[in-house]
């Protein structure tokens, strides 16, 4: 079973969670909604690095979750492929993020890609992430080089709506921003692999 960064996984038995920081917010997070997301590290053969998020900004709490603990994995491609915001509250789709996103996926028609972060985890459980002044986290799957010129373009027309979007490209060695990749001033990017971040002239 291949689980990437960024994958949300419900957990079946909380039990199979291990952190080290006795924080009371990460119990009483875990029993509104049982999920975590699968961090960038190293996995094993047992054990996958996920998060827990908390309901404040810095309340995320880095953990090792069992295989055994897996009851679902939703991946941020499932949630564009399917559309699944509308399954969201109305309420909650008029939110800022939520009202621009099928323009979103207009746009990004050609790639593969998926939201992540507070909309993700929202779009995701259900369970409210989302703030009128969040960001729209997105991850590419891209595991062959994207045309430069068509990234310009792509996020020239991200940048004229009404919110913010950060945009993650993954390829087979490990993730890249599309921003940094557009705009970089020197031939090296920051890679960010399962060990540590390297700089590459290449990222694919």
């Amino acid at each position: 079973m291949v689980i990437q960064p960024h994958d949300l996984i419900k957990v079946s038995d909380l039990s199979q969670l291990q952190w080290k920081e006795d924080n009371e917010w990460v119990t009483a997070s875990l029993r509104r909604a049982p999920f975590v997301v699968v961090r960038r590290a190293e996995q094993t053969s047992d054990y996958i690095p996920v998060g827990i998020r908390g309901e404040q900004r810095n309340q995320r709490q880095a953990a090792l979750l069992h295989r055994n603990g897996i009851e679902e994995i939703i991946t941020p491609y499932m949630l564009a492929e399917q559309k699944s915001w509308y399954s969201l509250d109305i309420q909650r789709r008029e939110l800022p993020v939520l009202r621009s996103i099928n323009k979103v996926a207009e746009i990004m028609a050609n790639w593969q890609w998926g939201p992540t972060g507070s909309a993700g985890f929202e779009i995701a459980t259900g369970y409210p992430a989302l703030k009128a002044t969040s960001d729209l986290d997105i991850v590419v799957h891209a595991p062959n080089p994207i045309d430069i010129s068509e990234a310009e373009e792509v996020l020239e027309k991200l940048d004229s709506l009404p919110i913010r979007t950060d945009i993650q490209i993954e390829t087979n060695n490990g993730a890249f921003l599309l921003r940094e990749w557009i705009n970089k001033r020197t031939d090296k990017i920051i890679l960010r692999t399962q060990k540590e971040p390297e700089l590459v002239s290449n990222p694919w």
